[in-house]
């Protein structure tokens, strides 16, 4: 995608742009060697993989905020994230285009130490604006009577048709050039400004032996010198065409002045012995001192410098310059304190003054006013380390300081504690009362820590409602004191927003830090399973890790699970299964009716069931990823078999109530069904009784949705909840499952074959079509077809087995079904 006239690959900032899905689509050379990744692999990926996880709330919260009400940002600091998990800090620029009928984003970050490289630049733009039609120079006359010019730019070779050194070593042969009518004026005016000190100001006429007769103008501002001499800083100009020569001297003009004023350069000479020789007015501004006054004065005296920090003196640069003979810089947190007090964050260059004989006459030292680069600079890095809602250390930071615990428990024998908190019902606060409501619980949660804990441990926010203490020297029975205090605390905060008042609770685990873990993100991972072992637990307590802890372990097996499930759909291991569901009335086994299983491929082979992996998925926000897989490979598979589906008349594909309280599925879903061109009809989506009732609303809308396409709805384990009867009538779904718990013993069990009965009877009283599922021997089947079932599954009708053997499964029972039908009739 061509963006710029220029090559963008190589350009000194990164650049990136991501179109409406958030989405990369343009990554330049620059910003991949930034992040350690190749190039190519780039474009496509989610645009969060750029960014750190404590920068992605950030981003996502602030700067899609701003694009979207302003159409760009400006100079926002954020952490990119290296393909080796190092956070970058850069300043973000970004404008939205809109190209047709897409928007793509554009962004152009710079490292924040890049800044220094950059205003290096704008000093070098500096000196070549010396190269401007125009001479700028420097005059001296001595005090016997001689002059010369110490500085000239290269602009004299077309003023006065003489190089820079040739005007350096004698001025006569610039007079010589001055036209023989203006030459005593000229000489007048010199007298006057060095006598008086003011602006030599003129204009005259020069013969120059190639161009001939040229109209110059001449100002320059006097120095007086301790030595008697004065010294003019000055520029001559050619006013020959000053109509198109103003234009271009205003524009050149401006872009100069613009430059000056955004890097503020102050400019200090000295000699060889450290006295201040000049000052300009910057220099004056920033030390306190004038001219006049500091001529003469020990540099020490004029450019007092301190570090930050110790505020101990600071190496003189000047000294140092003298010393090293070379250019030499300021340290990074060196502090000017000006002659009234004030005091400015200042970076400085000092470079020696050389004859021509390579002996040093003398400094100049170039400095400028960074305090607000410092304080943004310090900003920048204080948001790398902290959570910008709370102040407490974030995750980045936590790692860090995790590491350095771990490593002082392994290397000095102390031992630490790790606590993971977790709030409970902060969720409830949110959504009642919106995000604003739940930060304010949150910063007053985080200033409580903060009380709770002594002056050496630190609380850092992990994200969301999060946190973690890490407890300095510190042993499992006083960590457990600690984490108990922090409990009880939380749960007596009583938080109040518009009337209504919340109660929150806090789940805490707490693991030992020391030598007995190969590394510290074990011990997190032990304190993660304490914490959420403490939510099993009923909530609001703490769970202390032990060696070999049941509970803990069970979490752990959880946590292996999640990682195993994000390789397993990003590696594409699932396989769909089909479980047949039988008709048992006059028409059974005209059409196939089956429900979806999912199994999950191993690496070693093995099959792996849902009941092992669907409670991780859910708990690690990973089930909508598994569900939004399995309705695409059905539809793929249905859009396979085209000329199969008249054999079809029902798939029923499960989804989790989790899954189904997420509106975005919901718009997935009705995407699918419209661009997959499969008949809707033939698609039924089941969810649990208890998922449906527990998000009613929303599973409502989501019946809705799938009616008005022409899907069907299934609810599945009927009558495990204790309001099923109730809920019944207000769920507009298709089928019916009654739960197999009750099924499985129908045929021993009175109390079982009742409740059969009366959901089969209520369910056909509200319009629903029933489903026994747990059918697994003859005398259930029987039962059912007595009661009006409408149709069973179980082993008793067939086991699962891969979808691709579903339909030669079907087309063999039919053919034993006619078989049997055409003997019974012989």
């Amino acid at each position: 995608m061509s963006i710029s006239t220029f090559n963008v690959d190589d350009a000194p900032c990164g650049f990136f742009s991501f179109d409406s899905s958030l989405r990369l689509v343009a990554v330049n050379r620059t910003l991949a060697v930034m992040l350690g990744t190749p190039q190519e692999n780039l474009p496509g990926k989610p645009l969060d993989q750029l960014l750190s996880s404590a920068n992605k709330l950030m981003f996502h919260m602030q700067v899609m905020a701003m694009l979207h009400i302003h159409g760009h940002v400006e100079e926002i600091a954020i952490n990119l994230e290296a393909e080796n998990g190092q956070q970058i800090p850069v300043l973000l620029n970004a404008i939205t285009r809109h190209q047709a009928d897409a928007a793509i984003t554009e962004c152009v970050v710079i490292r924040v130490n890049e800044r220094q490289r950059l205003e290096d630049e704008l000093f070098r733009i500096r000196k070549a604006t010396e190269q401007v039609p125009g001479a700028l120079y420097q005059f001296l006359l001595c005090a016997d009577g001689s002059s010369r010019f110490p500085y000239a730019s290269e602009g004299i070779r077309n003023i006065y048709e003489l190089s820079p050194l040739q005007v350096q070593r004698n001025s006569d042969l610039a007079f010589k050039r001055v036209h023989p009518d203006d030459l005593d004026a000229i000489s007048q005016g010199i007298a006057e400004s060095a006598k008086n000190l003011t602006v030599w100001h003129q204009q005259y006429r020069v013969i120059l032996p190639k161009r001939g007769m040229l109209w110059l103008e001449g100002q320059a501002t006097p120095e007086s010198r301790s030595d008697g001499s004065t010294l003019w800083h000055g520029y001559i100009k050619d006013i020959s065409e000053r109509k198109s020569l103003e234009i271009a001297l205003a524009n050149e003009y401006e872009r100069t002045r613009v430059t000056l004023s955004s890097i503020g350069d102050a400019v200090i000479t000295t000699d060889e012995f450290e006295k201040i020789q000049y000052l300009n007015p910057i220099a004056e501004q920033l030390t306190g001192w004038r001219l006049n006054d500091a001529i003469g004065l020990p540099v020490t005296t004029v450019f007092n410098i301190i570090n930050q920090h110790s505020r101990l003196a600071a190496k003189n640069p000047i000294a140092h310059c003298l010393q090293e003979r070379a250019i030499v810089g300021l340290a990074r947190d060196t502090v000017l304190i000006s002659r009234n007090g004030n005091e400015y964050a200042v970076e400085d260059s000092a470079a020696p003054i050389f004859t021509s004989g390579n002996v040093i006459t003398g400094v100049v030292m170039v400095f400028r006013d960074v305090t607000g680069q410092r304080i943004l600079r310090q900003e920048v890095e204080r948001r790398a380390t902290h959570d910008h809602l709370t102040g407490l250390a974030n995750r980045a930071e936590f790692d860090r300081l995790l590491l350095e615990l771990f490593d002082s428990s392994i290397s000095t024998g102390t031992s630490h504690a790790l606590c993971c908190i977790d709030l409970d019902q902060f969720k409830i606060v949110n959504d009642s009362c919106g995000h604003a409501a739940g930060d304010a619980l949150l910063r007053e949660v985080s200033e409580l820590l903060l009380k709770s804990v002594r002056a050496k441990d630190t609380v850092a926010r992990l994200g969301g409602d999060e946190f973690a203490l890490l407890l300095e020297d510190c042993d499992v029975n006083i960590a457990q004191r600690i984490a108990q205090t922090v409990c009880d605390k939380v749960a007596q905060i009583r938080f109040q927003q518009d009337g209504k008042f919340f109660r929150v609770g806090a789940s805490i685990g707490v693991a030992p830090l020391d030598s007995r873990w190969e590394t510290a993100q074990a011990a997190q991972q032990a304190a993660d399973g304490a914490c959420f072992a403490a939510k099993d637990e009923g909530r609001g307590r703490v769970h202390i890790y032990e060696d070999m802890d049941k509970a803990v372990l069970a979490q752990h097996d959880q946590m292996q699970w999640a990682t195993r499930l994000q390789q397993g759909i990003d590696e594409n291991r699932f396989e769909l299964f089909a479980q047949p569901i039988i008709r048992l009335d006059a028409d059974a086994g005209k059409e196939l009716h089956f429900e979806v299983l999912l199994r999950l491929r191993e690496n070693d082979g093995k099959l792996v069931s849902p009941a092992a992996f669907i409670p991780a998925a859910e708990r690690y926000g990973l089930v909508a990823q598994v569900d939004r897989w399995v309705v695409t490979h059905v539809f793929e598979w249905m859009n396979a078999h085209q000329n199969d589906i008249s054999e079809i008349e029902t798939i029923a594909i499960n989804l989790s109530g989790k899954t189904v309280g997420d509106r975005d599925f919901h718009h997935f879903v009705a995407a699918a069904l419209e661009q997959s061109h499969v008949p809707a009809n033939k698609i039924s989506f089941e969810i649990t009784e208890t998922a449906a009732i527990g998000n009613i609303d929303i599973a409502l809308e989501f019946f809705k949705l799938l009616h008005q396409r022409g899907a069907h709805s299934s609810l599945d384990d009927f009558g495990s909840g204790m309001s099923s009867m109730a809920y019944l009538k207000h769920l507009p779904v298709d089928y019916l499952k009654i739960d197999g718990q009750f099924v499985k013993d129908m045929a021993t069990d009175a109390v079982d074959c009742a409740m059969v009965r009366s959901i089969n009877e209520i369910a056909h009283l509200t319009g629903k079509l029933t489903i026994a599922e747990f059918v697994e021997n003859i005398e259930t089947l029987n039962l059912l077809r007595t009661f009006g079932i409408n149709f069973a599954q179980g082993y008793h009708v067939a086991k699962p087995m891969p979808i691709n053997e579903i339909l030669v499964w079907h087309r063999q029972q039919s053919f034993c079904s006619r078989q049997t039908s055409e003997a019974s009739h012989a």
